[in-house]
């Protein structure tokens, strides 16, 4: 490594100060590529917000905050959230970990978080729904929007009948990825064909056909009015115009990187999201894909039916460097 490598190196992994990904992980990293191609790389991995977990201590506070706000506004009581249930959308993923974080930072009593099975019991029992209450799901990260729209919601009947039970849904989370925020917008406005093809679009290997029906059908049945964002950060492509943090010729220089580089083994990501955001426990797959070795990332990829893929199987990957990983990088 060249001097100039070196100190930004050092200065990545002072901010990082994340035991999983010492100083020596990240030049291990760096070392798979050419060297020309060094300097590139490291530009990129200097793009990522890391969220180390003093620092979503810190962050779950800021969101409780708005939150809480949110909560006032629409006519809850933000304050001693007496009449809100919290819960995350799916169960042993990060919705877990944020869940945890965020009721320690904010000392919310455990009895105000449930599962959602819970609360779709509840929901069926109860005549009258929870017509009065507002329900917050967490969670730490929200790429392209999928899980929580074609799986959550979509496949659902009993979800979606929890959701209509609830007078207002506020979806909480830590950073959100404007492709999300423009599916949200386009169902607020009923417009559930273009959101069916975005979803196309950007998961080419299913296959979407036998469901576009039932996609329509379900989403349909939700009125997306009453589901409000509330995040952090909202998260924008690494190329983007939007990311004011690389000039131009940077940005040029991260695409060739990223079009020379690529991970076999982990196919079925969202890694076109170019995304920004990793965690002490983790990066979303919306990250590059070339940068998920280095942080380690399970994701399991059953969102659809295994019938439905069309070039993967469904399956849960680990993304691992080194000689035992799952993933390659390879230069093209």
């Amino acid at each position: 490594m060249t001097p100039g490598l070196d100190a930004r190196i050092d200065a990545l992994s002072r901010r990082f100060n994340e035991p999983a990904i010492p100083e020596p992980s990240i030049r291990k990293w760096l070392g798979q590529f050419e060297e020309e191609d060094r300097p590139a790389a490291l530009l990129l991995l200097e793009q990522i917000t890391f969220h180390t977990y003093p620092a979503l201590i810190g962050e779950s506070r800021l969101l409780h905050g708005k939150l809480k706000a949110a909560l006032s506004a629409a006519g809850f009581d933000g304050d001693g959230l007496r009449d809100v249930d919290f819960t995350r959308e799916f169960t042993c993923k990060s919705g877990d970990i944020i869940s945890y974080i965020y009721r320690k930072a904010n000392l919310i009593p455990t009895a105000d978080f449930k599962t959602v099975d819970r609360l779709v019991e509840a929901s069926a029992q109860e005549e009258e729904g929870r017509g009065e209450r507002a329900l917050v799901i967490l969670d730490d990260y929200i790429g392209t929007g999928s899980q929580f729209i074609f799986q959550f919601v979509a496949r659902s009947p009993e979800d979606i009948r929890l959701i209509g039970s609830y007078k207002r849904v506020f979806l909480c989370c830590v950073a959100v990825h404007e492709k999300a925020i423009e599916k949200g917008f386009l169902l607020r406005h009923g417009r559930i064909e273009e959101v069916i093809r975005l979803e196309e679009e950007q998961i080419p290997d299913v296959d979407f056909a036998p469901d576009e029906k039932l996609f329509r059908e379900s989403l349909r049945k939700v009125d997306w009015s009453r589901i409000e964002l509330v995040r952090l950060h909202t998260d924008v492509s690494i190329l983007s115009e939007e990311n004011g943090s690389l000039d131009r010729e940077q940005k040029r220089i991260v695409e060739r990187f990223l079009n020379r580089y690529a991970l076999k083994g982990c196919e079925g990501a969202t890694s076109f999201l170019c995304g920004r955001h990793a965690f002490f426990y983790g990066a979303p797959n919306a990250v590059p894909a070339v940068l998920l070795p280095l942080f380690t990332r399970v994701e399991d990829f059953t969102v659809y039916p295994d019938e439905h893929y069309t070039g993967i199987t469904s399956q849960i990957i680990d993304y691992e460097m080194g000689d035992g990983g799952t993933c390659t990088i390879v230069r093209i």
